[in-house]
């Protein structure tokens, strides 16, 4: 009887997927590595975007750690509030931000990892036996490890992370008919879209307003919330950006409405008026006339964040997931919250299952998430398109090419 291998970084051992480098490491065949790679850096933080394109060393992963060769990164405003400042714990030179990559595992000393396919989020890790990570809150985790902070990010060609960052994605998920560049959405816009549904605590035809409904949350918000938990679904947004969603507005909402300036007494009440003859209406004349069940506000304009209890009726739910720049206090009235039973609460993304059940909603057609496939080189300039307010859904970067392509 021949004795079992254990040796896998033995030279003599072959594996389809994988070729051993004979220094312990393994790498995918069919996927050479380069020395060198393109990379969008910042070179130092200032209190503008201020990005570039260069070429960068591609680093070997140790133990305990992966090289991955990413194929689609999604673009996130928050990458814009990570490359300027710098935030506390982010670097103050040659930051590299992006955080919803895509791509195979080319390079690790783990063999069995090779070649598989694996998403890369903000939220790394967690240490997962802590107060918070026992009761869910994993993102208050005190050991989390964050891409792009703690670990270089996604605007680069070849990421090296810890292995415990790895999000696998199931291979049912990974037929040649699907366009990968979709499930970016799921990182963190699509599992942020679903933890804040969740805490609206919607039922089947009840009515949820979403602000910033033309968002990379918003959209997805409104998706779910329509064609997955099958409540009415109204969005608010700026008008250009309502125009743009126009066309497919029964992917993501029943019913748009323009902004207003919720500053200006007149116009709010003008808006107000229209939400409340929009929730009438849905819910076909039947009942109280009522405002909505739940508002879910997404957007990045502190304007949006007004008057937020009379978006919603007696026992209504207020979601917030958009964070404005800035210092900026939320005002709502005690009495309103008490009398009226007002639930207030924020979320900042979900976990691991969030990801993989919005990939799952992708892959079923049950949401159509709409993207902007852009060239590597054009992220500066999406970036401060995102910070501009001019985007439409999530604006997701390609990379590198298809393996072997």
């Amino acid at each position: 009887m021949k004795p079992i291998i254990n040796r896998l970084d033995d030279d003599t051992v072959q594996l389809p997927h994988a070729v051993s480098l004979g220094t312990g490491l393994w790498q995918m065949r069919n996927a050479p590595v380069p020395a060198t790679q393109k990379a969008i850096i910042t070179p130092q933080m200032k209190s503008t975007l201020n990005q570039e394109l260069n070429a960068i060393p591609v680093q070997d992963p140790g133990l305990g750690e992966v090289l991955v060769r990413i194929l689609y990164s999604g673009i996130c405003r928050s990458d814009a509030s990570f490359s300027i400042g710098p935030l506390p714990g982010y670097p103050k030179h040659n930051h590299i931000a992006g955080h919803e990559g895509i791509g195979h595992v080319v390079k690790s000393h783990y063999p069995a990892l090779v070649g598989r396919v694996y998403g890369l989020r903000y939220l790394g890790s967690s240490c997962g036996h802590c107060t918070y990570c026992l009761r869910g809150l994993v993102t208050s985790c005190p050991s989390q490890m964050n891409i792009p902070k703690q670990i270089p990010g996604t605007f680069q060609q070849y990421v090296t992370v810890p292995t415990n960052c790895l999000i696998p994605i199931p291979e049912p998920l990974l037929g040649d008919d699907m366009d990968w560049a979709l499930y970016t959405s799921a990182l963190c816009s699509g599992s942020t879209a679903l933890t804040s549904l969740r805490a609206a605590n919607l039922n089947p035809g009840d009515v949820v307003i979403v602000v910033g409904i033309a968002g990379a949350i918003g959209h997805l918000t409104g998706a779910i919330a329509k064609h997955v938990l099958k409540s009415r679904v109204i969005g608010i947004d700026f008008q250009s950006k309502i125009e743009a969603l126009a066309e497919n507005k029964d992917d993501y909402a029943d019913i748009l409405l323009s902004a207003a300036d919720t500053t200006d007494d007149n116009t709010w009440e003008e808006l107000h008026a229209r939400l409340l003859e929009s929730c009438e209406k849905l819910r076909g004349g039947q009942g109280l006339s009522r405002m909505a069940e739940a508002v879910v506000v997404t957007s990045s304009s502190f304007a949006a964040f007004q008057h937020l209890e009379e978006y919603v009726c007696d026992g209504g739910r207020i979601v917030c997931v958009g964070v404005p720049k800035g210092l900026n206090m939320l005002q709502i009235p005690l009495h309103a919250i008490v009398e009226r039973n007002l639930f207030v609460t924020g979320n900042l993304m979900g976990g691991q299952q969030e990801v993989l059940q919005v990939m799952e909603y992708i892959r079923s057609g049950w949401i159509k998430p709409k993207i902007t496939k852009i060239g590597m080189e054009e992220i500066p300039v999406w970036m401060q398109n995102l910070v501009d307010c001019r985007t439409v859904g999530k604006v997701v970067a390609m990379i590198n090419g298809l393996v072997g392509s």
